[in-house]
């Protein structure tokens, strides 16, 4: 047969040491940084990108595969950078995966949140030929990346949302505007590529106040007290006083109503059908009244007469 040519980009990566650099040997290590027999086959890693926010352009990050852990038909990997950082955590069905296939994954912790990245894993139905289950561990000097994996970025703000009273709103997208509202004033300072926030009064961002007196609190007094000096204090027992916002909430913590809006409605429709039967029960007293006073004085005249 005649030689194979012009092989795919990962068939070629399946006979050679990329992504890892062509000096590394692949080799695990056991916990006191000695070499063990335990080798990667080239077709293992094929290929292998993540975009990393740099904080220092100057600084390149270096990155290496530190571990593997190999337990049953899953496969655990872990990407680490040269100070030690966990960057990303990779993990494989062997059940399920296919000979050069591709996996999307994002960075880990704090340092590496907005990292991503896409790796890509050949031919791994013979892994158990050179990988028994097991974790292994790798230094830098053995699975050490290529630097043109490793690409830079910046750091974003990829998305915002927004938090009152413990609701949040849904993830806001694109270019997102800041509006003033009621007494608040936004400043765009270009020197400092900073907006700046001024809590202000007047300039028609007041709240108009219904009140006549003149300009300032709108309660005065309480009570004939000035506000200044007055105070609302609850006992010791039963009575708690407490603000909400420009709310004041007094509360008796001792008692509560043992009748809702329904029932107090219900008595009340009763009293007034009780007062109405009441009223007329007077008015018959009255007339009972009236007539026994006419017999009484008719029989008197009868039996004077008699």
């Amino acid at each position: 047969m005649p030689p194979t040519s012009h092989a795919e980009w990962l068939n070629k990566n399946s006979r050679r040491a990329y992504p890892f650099q062509e000096n590394m040997q692949r080799r695990a290590t056991d916990p006191s940084g000695g070499v063990l027999a335990v080798q990667l086959a080239n077709k293992f890693l094929v290929d292998f990108v993540i975009t990393v926010a740099l904080d220092d352009p100057e600084d390149p990050v270096r990155m290496y595969l530190s571990q593997i852990a190999y337990v049953g038909n899953l496969v655990t990997l872990v990407f680490t950078d040269s100070g030690g950082t966990q960057v990303a955590t990779i993990a494989i069905d062997l059940n399920t995966h296919t000979t050069n296939q591709g996996y999307a994954f994002g960075g880990s912790g704090l340092a590496y949140s907005d990292a991503r990245g896409r790796v890509v894993f050949g031919d791994l139905s013979d892994l158990a030929d050179y990988l028994t289950p097991g974790i292994y561990n790798f230094a830098i000097t053995e699975t050490e990346l290529e630097a043109t994996t490793v690409r830079p970025d910046v750091h974003a703000v990829r998305s915002l949302r927004t938090s009152y009273r413990g609701a949040q709103s849904g993830l806001i997208f694109g270019h997102v505007k800041l509006l003033a509202g009621s007494n608040v004033q936004l400043t765009y300072i270009a020197e400092q590529n900073a907006i700046r926030v001024d809590a202000i009064s007047g300039a028609g961002l007041n709240e108009e106040c219904d009140c006549e007196e003149e300009e300032g609190e709108c309660i005065q007094t309480i009570n004939g007290i000035p506000i200044n000096d007055a105070v609302i204090e609850g006992d010791e027992e039963c009575v708690t006083v407490r603000t909400e916002g420009n709310r004041i909430i007094i509360e008796d913590s001792c008692s509560s109503p043992c009748c809702d809006c329904p029932e107090l409605e219900f008595l009340t429709e009763s009293l007034k059908t009780i007062q109405v039967s009441v009223n007329n029960l007077d008015n018959f007293a009255h007339q009972l009244n009236e007539r026994i006073s006419n017999f009484v004085s008719t029989y008197i005249i009868t039996t004077g007469q008699a």
